[in-house]
C-alpha cells in the first residue's frame, strides 16, 4: 500500500493550486467573455460568438496604437536592458561607496505610485518644452522599467560564480570579452526574464503614458481606455484575450530561450577557443 504524503506537503499543494485559480479566474473569465454574443458584457455567456473578434478585425485604430506599442516596448526594452543590467554587475561585485544609496536611487520608481510618477514627468517635460515629443515617453518607459531590470538582474549576478571571470581573464581574454563570452551567457536567463518583465510592462504602460501621449499617436493601453468610455462591448475583452495568449507564448518561449549554460560547459569553450 502507497504511503500518503505528509499533511503539510498535501497542504502546502492545496494552497498553490488554490493560488493559481485565484490568480487564472480573471484572465479565464475575460476570456470566456469575449466569446460572448450579447451586447454588452456579461459573465457567463448566455450565447457564444466570434462577433467580437470580427468587430476588433474592424477598428483600424487599434492597428497603428499597436505598432507604436511594440516599437516603444522593443526600444525601452534594450535600454533598459544595457542600463541595468551593467548597473546590477557593478553593485553586485563591487564594495562601492554608498552602494545601498545607488541601489535606492535606482529602484526608486518601483515605490512610486504610477500616477504620482506620470503627473511629476508630466510637469518635467511641460517645463523642458518636451511634452510632445516621442522621446519623452521613450524616457518615462525607460524610467518605470530599468529598476525592475536591476532588480532582476541582480538576483541573478547574486548566483554568479566570479571565478569563471577570473579564469576567463587569466586565460587572457579582456574585460569586455569576459563580459559578453563569460558573465552574460552564465546569467543569460535572469536578464532575458528581466527583458521580457521589461518589453510586458513597458506595452502595459497606462498611468504614466496617459499624461504625455498626444491624439493620434496613442499606445495600444491608451486607445482600449478611450474606447471604454465610449463602448461597453466585449471588443476589449477580445483583445485582451489575444494579448494573455501572446504574452504567455512569449514568456514560454523566451524562458526556453534563455535558459543558460553551466560554467563548466563555458570554460571548456572557453579552452577549446584557444587551443
Amino acid at each position: 500500500m502507497p504511503r500518503l504524503p505528509h499533511p503539510r506537503y498535501l497542504a502546502l499543494a492545496l494552497f498553490c493550486v488554490a493560488g493559481a485559480v485565484f490568480i487564472l479566474s480573471p484572465l479565464a473569465i475575460v476570456i470566456l467573455t469575449s466569446f460572448s454574443a450579447t451586447a454588452y458584457n456579461v459573465f457567463p455567456p448566455q450565447e457564444y460568438s466570434l462577433r467580437w473578434y470580427e468587430t476588433l478585425a474592424a477598428q483600424e485604430a487599434f492597428y497603428g496604437a499597436a505598432v507604436r506599442s511594440v516599437v516603444l516596448a522593443t526600444a525601452t526594452t534594450a535600454i533598459a536592458l544595457a542600463i541595468g543590467t551593467l548597473a546590477a554587475y557593478a553593485l553586485v561585485k563591487y564594495a562601492l561607496r554608498g552602494r545601498d544609496l545607488v541601489k535606492g536611487f535606482l529602484l526608486a520608481p518601483i515605490v512610486l505610485p504610477s500616477i504620482v510618477l506620470g503627473v511629476a514627468l508630466f510637469i518635467f517635460f511641460v517645463r523642458i518644452g518636451t511634452i510632445n515629443s516621442d522621446l519623452s515617453l521613450l524616457v518615462t518607459h525607460v524610467l518605470v522599467a530599468t529598476p525592475f531590470v536591476v532588480a532582476i538582474a541582480s538576483a541573478a549576478f547574486a548566483n554568479f560564480d566570479w571565478s569563471t571571470e577570473e579564469a576567463a581573464m587569466d586565460l587572457g581574454a579582456g574585460p569586455v570579452e569576459t563580459f559578453l563570452r563569460v558573465v552574460v551567457p552564465q546569467v543569460r536567463a535572469g536578464v532575458v526574464m528581466a527583458g521580457v518583465f521589461a518589453w510586458i510592462l513597458s506595452f502595459d504602460q497606462v498611468e504614466t503614458t496617459l499624461f504625455l501621449v498626444r491624439p493620434g499617436q496613442t499606445t495600444l493601453p491608451i486607445e482600449m481606455f478611450l474606447y471604454l468610455q465610449k463602448w461597453q462591448d466585449p471588443t476589449i475583452a477580445a483583445l485582451s484575450s489575444i494579448l494573455i495568449v501572446a504574452a504567455a507564448l512569449l514568456v514560454v518561449g523566451l524562458s526556453v530561450a534563455g535558459r543558460g549554460r553551466t560554467p563548466a560547459d563555458i570554460l571548456r569553450q572557453q579552452r577549446e577557443g584557444r587551443r
